[in-house]
């Protein structure tokens, strides 16, 4: 019989009358409570289990669904880890084991945290409920402590120091208040407005009209369409829309609702002639007040510098994330008079097709506010990323491109087309570009010499407008430094780099500086031609005046930041590291690239995970996440064909990769820490390295190329500007696709900018509107639960932390032994359940034939992440066709404190025993020693390689047992697939 008292699922149940634990706060017996503190201190980290996941928990245990079942292994035999103790290993139960192969980059920090409990079939059962932990600490406050700790700090506790001009105190908390954001500003009674559709008639027309500017319509929008218009015959009063002009004139009132596009006329000489642009702008500052001024938003701006610090168990390690933790903005609010804070912006540009063909093109500026949170700068509600701007696209024939067409004064514009690439028609280019992006900034020219007072959220601010972070790809990145680009002796717009050294990742180079930069242009003034021309030469500087330099605090060159999809996915990889595997393919002969193909079919498929059938003779990708796909998985395709006997050369690539592949995952964590920071400058050097290496193979490539070089400044942007994806284009490129659909179903192919601009701040306004009729919705649907007091009810199956899906039809044990009779791993599956009760319930249980289970064919497994530490989720399935083919995935399973294993899902089942359902799962564990014959192998690629048990010996475990998913590739060791049946 399992032990009493041991917490809430015990015999004995605590009472609110029983003795509290010190540290996690929950009541137990008396008999019990010594030994659980003495577990609860020693493994704090076991009771920090997520907030969102507990309350989730609470919820279901109110509302009477399925209690928590105990993490439980046994067998289909019980749990032994084989190849230490197991005594029926012998070679002929090993002979059909399978190897896997586990890069890095896949399994890099599984999560889940839980105490969960293993069990041996010989061992006594420890019944504890790992699910009713709490946060350890009466030492911390809702709004977290001010003052040092009362007593020493706990594993993962958080220290938040503010910068000295905020005159804040530092802060504690313990992780789950960090994570549950209660260091944010308490809550702003934003006052609901009850007809936030206005200036639209009724609430019915906006959501008709909202629905109208979207007119690339799928289904789910024709589905909604038709529902509003039932409405309308329903309730005909509220539907007040005439016509399509009536409607363009309510979007005319609305427009005031969001700052406005503004046209100007620009002038720049060519040839001793003013040739005129149109350019396009909303102007900064008006909608920086606009977010200022937002009460929605009031309480989601961060002002002060902050370092953030988490306890690791021996000291406080320094983590970051958003711009506001990284150096950059502490350094810039040091330098700002008393009392003074930064508004710090964000800005992107750079044209893209608006037709198919590429001859409609558009040239979009987006400006994004740095102290919102990255969940609403990257979102789709307000605060938002906006378009601030439409530049005119310079062509050979200077067309004035906004207008999309042949106008007598492009025709009088023409020049000789021997004029493309000269020297002076590309800085004629340049001084367009850069006097259109002063109509961007002319609103915050003043304010950022003087400030700007604005009272928000009730606080008067002294705010000074600086450009933190310019984000752009590598071409954009010389237009906004005014560098002469990839073949001039300094190609780099951050440092002064000489070009043939740009393959050098271990030493360091100046950097260049705005304040530099400028000195230099006006040394030049004076001189003749060609003394101009070698003076700007020999720092890489086109002779053109950067707008930049008018706003003295901001650094264009500290602003440029290293952008991974252009410089990695869709640059290093794609345009390089990708050609030379082709190029060595080719090498190895035809039958090499069916091969490869073949082994990517046949890799196993994941949720957002792109699966690629064949990639050898497929075109280049327009999306960027399909080459950070194929990076990913394209090793384990490569790795017994790119043999250091068959191809040296692929060999040495695949050594290139592996590096690349690890930079990349660096690349992508959503929190650094000093330590990842550090592991990516060292694995920096790794990659010079091994491209070192690699050079000899293919003499004719030639790795001197800025993208070769721009990750050197990867892990410095990091330390100054926060993560990546702060400045990664990705989220800005997507506006594009809006401006493309603009240009095609919205305009009449000419003159489209303003038509598109239109467009674009209608679904401005349409942003805002809809925020708050969701708000208004919000406010009375909260009036009205707490006039009712009704309580939602979550139909789920199974716990907070593992939750069932794709329910099959009830199978009775004769009809699922027979169903797999040809499959070990089921063999005499009622008896071994029934056995693994019996010793788990202390009493005899037995199934008969025709009794029933109910079987599922997907696990939803929910964890905190180690990336961002949010709860994520991973769908894991057991399903023998799932589209079409059969998709058994593989897991991750805690042992003990220690010790985790990976094993393969063989099926999953819920059964009642005794009145109680019990949700478990038949797995394969991944367990046994691998052998030695590719050790070499595995530690130059990185491999970790685990070996399945023979399916003979699978076992079950309890769901609640699975910590979260792993991605697990068949190892192929030989010229061609191993063979054998997958699970």
């Amino acid at each position: 019989m399992p032990p009493k008292g041991k917490g809430p699922k015990g015999t004995l149940k605590p009472s609110v009358l029983d003795p509290l634990c010190t540290f996690c706060g929950l009541p137990f017996k008396s008999k019990g409570i010594t030994q659980h503190q003495k577990s609860c201190k020693s493994h704090p980290e076991a009771v920090a289990s997520d907030a969102r996941s507990r309350a989730f928990e609470e919820q279901v245990q109110q509302e009477g669904l399925l209690d928590p079942f105990i993490p439980v292994i046994g067998p289909s035999s019980a749990y032994t880890p084989l190849g230490y103790t197991h005594t029926q290993l012998q070679a002929g139960n090993v002979e059909n084991s399978k190897y896997y192969l586990i890069a890095h980059i896949c399994l890099c920090y599984p999560a889940y945290d839980a105490n969960i409990a293993i069990f041996n079939e010989n061992e006594t059962i420890n019944n504890t409920d790992n699910n009713n932990t709490e946060p350890h600490g009466e030492v911390h406050t809702d709004e977290g402590s001010s003052s040092p700790f009362e007593q020493a700090p706990q594993l993962n506790d958080i220290k938040v120091e503010y910068h000295s001009r905020s005159r804040r105190q530092p802060q504690f908390f313990s992780f789950d208040e960090y994570k549950s954001n209660f260091q944010d500003l308490d809550s702003v009674d934003i006052p609901v407005d009850p007809e936030p559709w206005k200036p639209f008639r009724s609430r019915l027309d906006f959501e008709l009209a909202e629905l109208i500017l979207d007119t690339h319509m799928n289904k789910n929008q024709t589905n909604e369409l038709i529902s509003l218009i039932h409405r309308c015959i329903l309730d005909p009063k509220s539907f007040t829309l005439k016509n399509e002009p009536d409607l363009s004139k309510i979007w005319e009132n609305a427009a005031n609702r969001a700052t406005k596009f503004e046209k100007t006329t620009i002038t720049v000489e060519y040839n001793d002639e003013d040739k005129p642009f149109d350019v396009w702008t909303r102007p900064l500052w008006s909608w920086a007040e606009e977010l200022l001024l937002d009460p929605h938003l009031s309480r989601e701006f961060h002002w002060d510098a902050e370092h953030h610090y988490r306890f690791n168990g021996e000291t406080y390690e320094r983590f970051i994330d958003e711009p506001w933790t990284a150096d950059a903005w502490w350094e810039i609010q040091a330098s700002l008079p008393p009392g003074a804070v930064p508004f710090f912006f964000m800005v992107y540009a750079d044209k893209n097709r608006l037709s198919s063909f590429g001859t409609a093109k558009g040239y979009p500026a987006i400006a994004v506010c740095a102290h919102l949170p990255t969940s609403i700068r990257n979102g789709e509600k307000r605060g938002k990323r906006v378009c601030v701007g439409w530049f005119p696209v310079v062509r050979r024939f200077l067309i004035n491109y906004n207008c999309m067409q042949l106008t007598h004064r492009a025709m009088q514009l023409q020049e000789d087309s021997g004029e493309t690439g000269k020297k002076k028609y590309v800085n004629f280019k340049r001084v367009v570009w850069h006097k259109a992006f002063y109509e961007i900034l002319k609103s915050v020219e003043q304010y950022a010499e003087t400030g700007y007072h604005l009272t928000t959220a009730d606080i008067e601010r002294w705010m000074f407008p600086i450009v933190l972070i310019a984000s752009a790809d590598y071409e954009e990145q010389c237009v906004i430094a005014l560098i002469r680009g990839v073949n001039s002796k300094f190609p780099c717009p951050v440092c002064l780099i000489p070009g043939d050294q740009l393959a050098n990742l271990s030493s360091d180079f100046p950097l260049r500086f705005s304040s530099d930069m400028e000195k230099i242009y006006k040394s030049t003034i004076g001189l003749n031609a060609s003394e101009t021309e070698e003076t700007l030469k020999n720092v890489g500087l086109r002779d053109v005046e950067n707008v930049f330099w008018k706003f003295p605090r901001t650094d264009i060159h500290q602003a440029i930041s290293w952008d991974r999809l252009h410089a990695y996915h869709g640059g290093l990889f794609s345009d390089h590291i990708w050609e030379e595997v082709k190029s060595v393919a080719e090498e190895l002969g035809k039958g090499v690239s069916k091969l490869i193909d073949t082994q990517v079919d046949a890799l196993p498929t994941w949720s957002g995970l792109n699966h690629f059938t064949s990639i050898i003779k497929t075109g280049e990708f327009a999306d960027g996440s399909k080459y950070e796909d194929m990076s990913k998985v394209l090793i384990f395709a490569l790795h017994n064909i790119f043999t250091k006997e068959a191809s040296p050369r692929g060999y040495q690539l695949l050594k290139l990769l592996r590096s690349y592949v690890e930079l990349d995952m660096y690349a992508s964590l959503k929190v650094h820490t000093e330590t990842t920071i550090q592991k990516g400058r060292e694995e920096l050097l790794v990659f010079e390295k091994a491209l070192h290496e690699y050079m000899p193979f293919n003499p004719a490539k030639l790795w001197s190329f800025p993208k070769a070089h721009t990750h050197k400044h990867m892990f410095d942007d990091i330390q100054q500007k926060g993560v990546t994806r702060n400045y990664n284009t990705k989220p800005n490129e997507k506006c594009h696709g809006a401006f493309k659909n603009s240009y095609k179903f919205r305009t009449n192919f000419k003159n489209v900018a303003p038509q598109i601009l239109k467009f674009d701040h209608a679904n401005l306004v349409a942003t805002v509107i809809r925020d708050d009729i969701d708000y208004l919705d919000l406010s009375q649907a909260e009036a009205s639960a707490e006039d009712s007091q009704i309580q939602v009810t979550r139909n789920i199956i199974g716990t907070a932390h593992v939750s069932l899906g794709s329910q099959c039809a009830p199978v009775a044990f004769s009809d699922l032994e027979d169903e797999h009779s040809a499959d070990s791993a089921f063999k005499d599956f009622r008896k071994k359940i029934g056995r693994f009760f019996t010793r788990y319930l202390g009493r005899s249980v037995r199934f008969g034939p025709s009794d029933q289970i109910n079987p599922f064919q997907l696990l939803r497994v929910n964890y905190e992440s180690k990336d961002d530490w949010c709860v994520a989720t991973d769908l894991l399935r057991a399903n023998p066709k799932f589209h079409g083919k059969p998709r058994y995935d593989c897991i991750i399973v805690k042992i003990d404190e220690e010790k985790y294993i990976f094993a393969r899902l063989l099926y999953i089942f819920g059964l009642q025993v005794l009145d109680k359902e019990y949700h478990m799962a038949l797995i394969l564990p991944m367990d046994l020693p691998p052998d030695l014959e590719n050790r070499g192998r595995d530690n130059d690629l990185r491999f970790n390689r685990v070996k399945a048990r023979h399916r003979s010996l699978s076992v079950f475990i309890s769901v609640e047992s699975i910590i979260r998913g792993g991605l697990l590739a068949t190892s192929v060791w030989k010229s061609g697939l191993v063979t054998g049946k997958r699970p």
